[in-house]
């Protein structure tokens, strides 16, 4: 297959960033051209990997700090918010796509790319093929869908197929008005898009044994499993943290990622004091929500740590459920606990329950010390979680998501890519 240029859009979080920038440099490696659009905020990471990438305007990271915890609110907050920031931004990244897009023979992405991505290859004439971290696009009754896990079960497989349905509806809804306006008024196109290309693979950037593929999906749906990206060859870590991990019995890790929480001080004090009567050491991983530093000999604080260094560490690694830190988790072969924010979270949560390689998943919301020092003790003292979590981490690392992601690319007929 000749090689072609491909543009990748992933308008999201870090932790939605990252599987994107292993699926380029897989693609890269295979002799592809591959060019990413991403938020500003991503772009020294992207850059670090020796890919090229174009901006899109906006800093999400900013944008989470100042939503005055949206995300701690639930889905229906974070909706909301996602409405206004897409109503100011949309058509901004609509333009800069399609200039950045000019001359790709197709563009990619999940559904932050599809937001703007769909319309843009529209306009060029080029494939969009979806690649997502979700299991979306495919209403199924195999499994609920992913905004509405908690489905009553005597509503059987019907009720876990329309809560796919309410899914898809909550996710487009706070950007269809902004989409369809900026198509009519930066695209020149009709303001419902056509209908897509049947034929074209979709690809899943998780493992069929976190989330079974249904056997009712058609052919072209894929899943490949995980897009992990490895940490750099160069990193090394800290003699402090070396010391630290090394000082004791295992440690848990305990991160939100990119959650922001309205007050980081009070849900540091929370955490600190449920790792204290939990009787564990922790690695706390600030991130984007915050978290304070400390003064305690029992807690180690980093902004960021690669998790595929860090998780194989742990006893027990306790997160809001983003797909790429459930990923991370699960392939490191330990415990979960979620504390699930919002939107997808508490489907990852539901499954970590469900496969048995940890406790219930605690909502943001009813998140106390007593709940989270029982989660921990849970997650740390269960032989049950940690055999689960050692047997499923294997399967997951026999896996090859970016190749098997990248022969899906290398798959697509000459046709695919011609206007």
């Amino acid at each position: 297959m000749r090689p072609r240029r491909i543009a990748i859009l992933s308008q999201d979080t870090r932790g939605g960033v990252q599987p994107y920038i292993a699926l380029a440099l897989g693609l890269q490696h295979a002799g592809h051209t591959v060019q990413m659009l991403a938020p500003a905020s991503s772009v020294d990471l992207i850059e670090a990997h020796g890919l090229w990438v174009s901006p899109l305007t906006g800093d999400v990271q900013a944008a989470l700090r100042s939503s005055g915890g949206a995300a701690e609110k639930g889905s229906f907050a974070s909706i909301q918010y996602a409405r206004g920031e897409s109503a100011r931004h949309v058509a901004i990244w609509m333009r800069e796509a399609l200039a950045a897009c000019d001359g790709v023979d197709l563009i990619t992405g999940g559904v932050g790319g599809m937001i703007i991505g769909e319309s843009v290859a529209e306009k060029l004439r080029v494939p969009f093929i979806q690649t997502h971290l979700q299991p979306v696009c495919a209403p199924t009754d195999a499994y609920p869908g992913v905004l509405f896990p908690n489905v009553p079960r005597f509503l059987g497989g019907l009720g876990r197929r329309l809560s796919h349905t309410a899914s898809e509806a909550a996710l487009w809804m706070p950007f269809r008005r902004a989409i369809e306006q900026g198509r009519r008024d930066v695209l020149g196109l009709p303001a419902v898009p056509r209908n897509a290309n049947r034929s074209l693979p979709v690809l899943y950037g998780y493992s069929r044994h976190v989330v079974p593929r249904p056997a009712t999906w058609s052919a072209e749906r894929i899943v490949t499993g995980y897009w992990s990206l490895p940490r750099k060859a160069d990193w090394t870590p800290s003699r402090e943290l070396c010391d630290f991990i090394q000082s004791g019995m295992p440690p848990v890790c305990i991160g939100f990622g990119s959650m922001s929480s309205e007050n980081a001080a009070t849900m540091t004090q929370l955490v600190t004091k449920a790792v204290e009567l939990a009787g564990v050491r922790a690695v706390l991983l600030s991130g984007w929500g915050g978290l304070a530093p400390i003064d305690n000999p029992n807690v180690f604080v980093a902004e960021e740590l690669p998790h595929d260094w860090l998780f194989p560490q742990m006893a027990a690694v306790i997160h809001h459920g983003g797909a790429g830190t459930t990923g991370a988790a699960c392939t490191a072969g330990v415990p979960s606990l979620v504390v699930p924010f919002t939107m997808d979270q508490p489907f990852w949560g539901s499954r970590i329950e469900l496969l048995g390689v940890g406790p219930a998943p605690i909502p943001r919301k009813q998140l106390s010390v007593e709940r989270l020092t029982a989660g921990i003790e849970a997650a740390v003292m269960d032989d049950v979680y940690r055999s689960n979590a050692s047997a499923l981490g294997a399967a997951i690392r026999a896996e090859d998501g970016v190749g098997t992601a990248v022969r899906a690319f290398q798959s697509l007929p000459a046709s695919a890519t011609s206007s």
